[in-house]
């Protein structure tokens, strides 16, 4: 088994054990990066990907409509700040529309 390097605040795997970065979030830091997203914006919409991705504990191509509906509406139900549920709302309809090509009724203007 290889020897963990240690920096002072966490142990960092050698870089043969990291992970590659997966198709999917390769693709949606490109997409927000075309849509002319500063970095600390692209951070923040990967966050909120992610947490969906926590959510569920699946990969995000997936998942349904309606769970992602649901799970919206769970955030919502926890009272977050008005911009925070906008951030979240906006970067799953980045990710699911224009990453993975989901024409979903959920993400069109009422």
């Amino acid at each position: 088994m290889s020897q963990s390097r240690t920096t002072p605040q966490s142990t960092v795997p050698p870089l043969s054990e990291v992970a590659p970065v997966s198709a999917l979030k390769s693709q949606f830091l490109t997409d927000m990066e075309l849509a002319g997203m500063m970095a600390v914006s692209r951070k923040r919409y990967l966050f909120a990907v992610e947490r969906l991705i926590r959510h569920y504990w699946c990969s995000p191509a997936d998942l349904t409509e309606q769970q992602v509906h649901d799970y919206l509406l769970a955030c919502h139900r926890q009272n977050p700040a008005k911009t925070t549920f906008k951030l979240t709302q906006y970067a799953l309809r980045l990710f699911f529309r224009d990453t993975l090509g989901r024409d979903w009724k959920l993400f069109k203007k009422k």
